[in-house]
Order: C-alpha cells, then structure tokens, then sequence
C-alpha cells in the first residue's frame, strides 16, 4: 500500500517503471523465439548431416509400426537406395510395408526377432529383396518409441553387411575346405622345440611311419639312423635338420623318409618359427605332408611328355633338347651321335601289318637299349629311326667297339606264334666337334654315313669322316 500511494504521488516514476517492465518483456519474447529459431536451424542441420551420414554409409532410416504388416511411418532416401527404388517406385508398387521388401524365407525369423525384444531395443539380421531381385544382407538396429496417445512405433537403422555376409561365407567355406582336407589327407602336424631339440609329432606320425611320435633329442637321431632317409636326399634332409636347429623364419624341403612298411616315400616339410621377446628362436610349428602320390603321378607325367609312347625312349623333341644341353655344357669333350635306321622295315609294315611292325620295333629297341648305359641318350625321330648320343669317346677304337654292339643288338630276329622275322638295321655315325658343333649339323653329317652303308648293302655303320 506504501508504494502505490509512493508510485501514484510520483506519476514519472510509475511510467518509466511500466515503460523498463514492457521492454524487458519485449526483449525476452525475442530471446525465446532466437532460442527457439537456433534450436530449430540446428535439428535441421543435425538431420541433414544425419542423413548424409546414413546415405554415405550404405545405411537407411526407417520408422515402422509393429503392426501385422509392420507398415512403413516413415523412410530416408538411404534406405529406399539401397533396395534400388526410389520413393514413387516403392509407392508405386505398394511397398510401404517393411515386409513387403522382407525374403519370403526370411520373414518368420525376422518377425521371431522383432517380436522377442529385450529392453525395448532390436537388433537383428534380415534379408531384403531388392529392385531387381537380388538379396541384400541387412543388419537392423532400433527401439521401440511411444507417444503421448499411446501410438507405438520402431525407429530403426538398416545397414548393408552383404558383402561382410559374403567375406564370412567365404571364409566358412575355407574353413570347411581344409577340414575336411585335413581329415582326407596324411598331413602330421609337429611342433620342433629349438632350446631341446625335441619333436612332437601328431598321433598320424605313428599310423605313417611306425615310429614313437615324440622325439626327445631328433638332430641327433636321425644322425643316427640315417636308413630313414633316402640316401640321394640324405643332404637335403641335414639342411632341414639345420634350419630346425636355427630357426629359420620360413623352412620348407622335400625328401624320400622311410615309412612304416620299410619303403621310402616323398615327404614334403613346412614349418614357421615362433620367437621370444628378445628375438631368439623358440619354437618351429609346421606340417609334413605325405605328398608321394603326387610325385609319382608327376613323374609319370613327365615321363609321358619326354617319351615315346610305343618304345620308351625319348620323343624326338626331347632328345634333340637333351643332345643341345648336353653339348652346351660339355663343349670342351668329344662326343658321337650315331644314326639308326632299320634295313627294309617298310616291307614288315607292307607284309605283316603295322601292329606286327610295332611289335617287332619295341623287341629292337629292347636289345638296343641294353647295349647303352642310362646317361647316354637314346631317342626315336622318325618312325623307324632312332640317334643315340655318347658323351665323351676319346678314341675311334671306343666308337667301333659301341658300333658293333649295337649292329649286333640290331641283327636280330622276331619271333611269335604267327611268324619269324629277321631284322637288321644301318647307323652313321657323327662326331663332336669334327663333324658339327650343334646336333641339326651332327645329324646331317650321320644321315650321309646312314645313305652310304645303305648304298653298301646295309647292315653295318660308317663314321663320318671316311665318307669319300
């Protein structure tokens, strides 16, 4: 009552009072609405960087009701892209349920996960059918919201894990691949301890090779049976037996071992070392691999590409390759091609057939190829002529000595149930380096020796270089 009477005596007072009171009215209607403005200007921005984000990220917003159809209340362009439509499209077609774009096989899982939430919140993977048909991996994280009146509704974020669901699927695929190789294989895994030089082999060590799985001092006992291993690997083997002892980062070998019924077979070693701390080797975690199966199936294929499939000896190809290297890497020797072609073997083919005539060539080659030793190289390079290839024959007495052999092995007969044919064959004989230093120049010169014995009534040999 004091201050009215005080504020009604002093009029001026009263006026600039009520003038402060409506301008600082004024002033906090404006603040509230620039509050209100730059609250506004920030959701919009939130939600646009929001947006991009989900859009960079391969992801897309969703909000559905978790209805029967579980209807769609609200999409982001993000995720209609993923699914290759876009709003109208997916309008268009109806699809403005969230099962609508859910696999068929996929729905009642789906639906099992939604509807067994805990805490309100979803996450789960779900398959989408896209645009075209193709199946998109999905990983659906959200909550449930619920308004004021009571309307319930899922936000949710579905991201692309199509290609982690590939990756996974890849390597479940390895992963199935080398068990059941494992199972299928004779692999020994072994763990070599370097400080003790003791091996610790798998329990298929024993089904292999017959012997005690764990080795407690194994340098030293394989210096001491040197019988396990083939004596022509014996060197490589100490070298693998080094590189234990080491610790080499990477080892990795290939010898005959003896297994358990006495025989060797080819083994394949691979192994990783672990180290300690301090760099010092620790440890050698590896595999052997019985692998020879697949050396003797390479060997046989080997054999087929460098023989002759009907007499065994080398294909013409291989044999001019072998006489080349054979030359290049002994050109300071003295060597002799000798050329053969069998006396009148047309008229075996004309008279008994060319099936009698294979017959009677591989009994031939038989007999000739007892008179060479296994490095020297017999080929065939026609279809009754063969080269034979001697490495270092010092003197004329030493090729005569082979000459005749070998016209006697010629000079032979074939004999079965059917029939009884004589056989007899003619050689010229070339020599290096006299005659020619590559094998087309020692061919030519036998070939001429060849046609003179022919012109001489065959059946005998004729070196080059008295050729008049």
């Amino acid at each position: 009552m004091i201050v009215l009477n005080f504020l009604q005596n002093n009029s001026n007072l009263l006026l600039v009072s009520v003038i402060i009171a409506g301008c600082l009215l004024v002033m906090a209607i404006f603040t509230l609405l620039y509050i209100k403005l730059e609250n506004e200007k920030k959701v919009a921005k939130s939600a646009l960087e929001l947006n991009k984000l989900t859009n960079s990220i391969q992801a897309g917003l969703v909000r559905f009701v978790p209805d029967d159809a579980y209807r769609i209340d609200y999409a982001s362009k993000g995720f209609y892209d993923l699914l290759g439509y876009n709003r109208k499209e997916a309008r268009d077609n109806n699809k403005n349920k969230l099962l609508d774009f859910v696999c068929p096989e996929n729905k009642e899982a789906f639906l099992r996960a939604i509807q067994n939430i805990e805490a309100n919140s979803i996450n789960a993977e779900v398959r989408l059918v896209k645009k075209d048909g193709s199946i998109l991996y999905g990983l659906i994280n959200g909550n449930y919201s619920y308004a004021k009146d009571g309307y319930q509704s899922v936000s949710a974020v579905i991201v692309d894990i199509t290609e982690q669901k590939r990756m996974q699927e890849m390597l479940r695929m390895d992963r199935e691949r080398y068990r059941i190789a494992s199972e299928l294989s004779h692999d020994v895994l072994f763990e070599y301890y370097v400080d003790t030089d003791k091996m610790v082999y798998t329990e298929k060590y024993s089904e292999l090779f017959g012997r005690y799985p764990v080795i407690s001092d194994y340098v030293k006992e394989f210096f001491a049976r040197k019988d396990l291993v083939h004596p022509d690997d014996y060197g490589v083997f100490l070298e693998y037996c080094s590189s234990l002892a080491k610790g080499k980062e990477f080892i990795t070998t290939e010898c005959r071992i003896k297994d358990r019924h006495n025989n060797y077979i080819w083994c394949q070693m691979m192994g990783k070392s672990i180290y300690t701390e301090d760099k010092r080797p620790s440890r050698v975690i590896g595999k052997m691999v019985n692998v020879d199966y697949q050396k003797r199936e390479l060997d046989s294929l080997e054999y087929k590409a460098t023989r002759d499939p009907l007499t065994g000896v080398y294909n013409r190809e291989v044999t001019i390759k072998k006489i080349e290297k054979y030359i290049n890497g002994n050109k300071n020797g003295r060597h002799v091609l000798m050329f053969i072609d069998f006396d009148d073997f047309k008229k075996v083919n004309d008279n008994h057939g060319h099936l009698l005539g294979d017959r009677v060539l591989t009994h031939v080659i038989g007999s000739i190829r007892d008179v060479f030793t296994e490095g020297e190289i017999i080929g065939r390079i026609g279809g009754d002529e063969f080269a034979v290839f001697i490495g270092y024959i010092d003197n004329d007495k030493a090729i005569r000595r082979k000459a005749d052999s070998l016209i006697k092995a010629l000079n032979t007969t074939y004999v079965d149930e059917s029939c009884e044919i004589s056989i007899s064959g003619s050689v010229g004989i070339a020599i290096y380096p006299e005659d020619g230093i590559h094998y087309e120049q020692l061919i030519q010169c036998a070939d001429r020796a060849l046609y003179q014995v022919k012109n001489k009534g065959k059946n005998s040999y004729m070196i080059y270089e008295s050729v008049t």
